[in-house]
């Protein structure tokens, strides 16, 4: 070989290995790259507000407690709460009180007043004058015969067509575990009361 086909092939090998060690230069600035853009994502990432729903202030009521409990007086509630909350924020019961004269469970509303009676006013029958509760009839249907189904008892209930016995007591189980109802279309959860229970009694029913 002469010495200028050796200087020639010495040129190639050295040029290749400058193509080389530059290919590794790029390759170990783009992992560098790679690096820096993960890392600047994960503190983004973490710099981010959370988007967990924000928890609403639940709604506050006012109850009037009295008769036979500890601390007779107007008391804030959650708009959840059921009597006996009401009565254990009053003080809960005296030992005179006719405790299970009281529906418990019942769903309190904004301005109602419970009442608890003492065993003698359960065994006579008779509260005092102040605190008598109304007409049901005006408390439960209008002057249109439309019954109010978050406040009907039993005998009201069983004025719609359809309703006896069995799906009164139901409607009234179910008021008692999940609250007033916010629809009357709610209706149609109580078991027992199909769609077409519903269509036939649902230009007769309203919640207040």
């Amino acid at each position: 070989m002469s010495g200028c086909q050796k200087n020639k092939t010495e040129i190639m090998l050295d040029g290749q290995d400058t193509v080389s060690e530059s290919e590794t230069q790029d390759d170990t600035q783009a992992g560098n790259d790679a690096a820096e853009d993960l890392a600047e994502a994960k503190i983004s990432a973490e710099a981010k507000p959370s988007e967990m729903p924000v928890e609403t202030e639940p709604e506050m009521i006012f109850v009037d407690v009295c008769g036979a409990v500890t601390n007779p007086g107007v008391y804030e509630l959650d708009g959840s709460s059921r009597v006996f909350q009401a009565i254990e924020a009053a003080g809960g019961f005296l030992p005179e009180a006719a405790a299970s004269a009281v529906n418990q469970a019942q769903p309190v509303s904004d301005g109602q007043q419970i009442y608890v009676p003492t065993q003698e006013e359960a065994e006579e029958g008779a509260l005092p004058a102040a605190i008598q509760p109304a007409d049901p009839e005006s408390e439960t249907a209008d002057a249109n015969g439309v019954v109010n189904i978050n406040t009907a008892d039993a005998a009201a209930l069983k004025s719609l067509s359809g309703i006896g016995d069995a799906k009164a007591q139901a409607i009234l189980t179910y008021r008692e575990e999940h609250g007033f109802f916010s629809s009357i279309e709610e209706i149609m959860q109580v078991p027992g009361i199909k769609e077409s229970t519903f269509s036939a009694i649902k230009d007769k029913i309203a919640v207040k």
